[in-house]
């Protein structure tokens, strides 16, 4: 599909816009959590990830049964906010997007939290995400681009870098004072048009975004038959350098097996205190806090005896008599 540019004059310069149309179902049977260990998340220098804001709940599922259990009112505001939340963040995992709900009364507005896990960037360097939900029927105007921006002022802890994007979802296409405030914005800023069933139809990107290295980041459609009818359907993805998006489960899959590969490198197969303080030393004893990866996973034979041997010593420091 082509990306349609467009230009804003700006006392700075000029700024644009991406904009994709979007088509794209979202279904309940997608691919499995696998949530990852605190450990993991130090491995792969990722934010912690937040307290639910319900124990009742944690996804769409679960919050369909638990609003069943106590005949909570479908039309009712707190249905309706919850209910497109575990939408939203149900169909943005198909594009990599691993999102929590944080929405409650001390949420500063926002109602996801996350990162973004796209190709070709590192694991430690995966983008910070933070997404408004706006399940209004009515258009949104540029007001909410504003109380976007400030988002970012009141950001979780993990969440407060300058690798972080901000989204406004709802189930109404951008009107132009929408476009026209993205545009201007400073900050890294999406819009995506989500309905109430999981169907992806717009999605708009600013040029304070693409500096987060996202000149990649396109769309694409593709056609196909639908049933026993044969209608012509059109679908459009989002994707990489032309390619699909690894889906979030994925993503999981692949952080696992990396996280496999790292400890495997040690020669020992230890228990989660034990690879806690390893990961401690390496990013002590390695340049710059790294912990050694090579791009396969492995480490390389001189930061391992740089790392074996402070192992040793700490081991050999606390063996010693006091």
């Amino acid at each position: 599909m082509r990306l349609l540019r467009l230009h804003h004059g700006l006392a700075a310069g000029k700024s644009h816009l991406k904009l994709g149309c979007i088509s794209r179902r979202c279904f309940s049977s997608t691919h499995a959590h696998h949530d990852l260990t605190p450990f993991s998340r130090r491995l792969f220098k990722l934010p912690s990830a937040p307290s639910p804001p319900s124990q009742h709940h944690h996804d769409l599922t679960t919050f369909l049964s638990y609003a069943e259990h106590i005949s909570l009112p479908e039309k009712s505001t707190v249905y309706v906010g919850t209910h497109y939340e575990y939408t939203v963040l149900q169909t943005l995992r198909q594009y990599a997007l691993a999102l929590h709900r944080i929405g409650g009364r001390d949420d500063a507005g926002i109602d996801l939290v996350g990162t973004w896990h796209l190709p070709e960037r590192e694991q430690s360097r995966a983008i910070r995400v933070l997404v408004q939900c706006k399940a209004l029927k009515a258009k949104l105007g540029p007001n909410l681009v504003r109380e976007l921006e400030g988002t970012f002022r009141q950001a979780p802890v993990g969440w407060r870098t300058g690798q972080t994007v901000g989204m406004l979802v709802g189930p109404r296409e951008a009107t132009k004072g929408v476009r026209d405030a993205l545009a201007r914005s400073t900050y890294p800023l999406f819009w995506m048009m989500i309905e109430r069933d999981g169907t992806l139809k717009q999605a708009l990107w600013n040029a304070r975004a693409e500096e987060l290295g996202l000149g990649p980041l396109g769309v694409e459609t593709r056609y196909g038959a639908e049933g026993e009818s044969g209608s012509v359907t059109k679908e459009v993805a989002l994707t990489w350098d032309g390619c699909d998006i690894p889906n979030m489960g994925c993503v999981e899959l692949d952080l696992a097996r990396f996280e496999e590969q790292w400890v495997a490198s040690w020669g020992a197969n230890l228990p989660e205190i034990e690879k806690g303080e390893l990961l401690d030393i390496a990013e002590r004893v390695l340049p710059h806090g790294e912990s050694g990866f090579l791009s396969d996973g492995t480490i390389s034979d001189a930061d391992r005896t740089k790392v074996l041997q402070a192992l040793q010593e700490r081991q050999a420091g606390l063996s010693i008599p006091a």
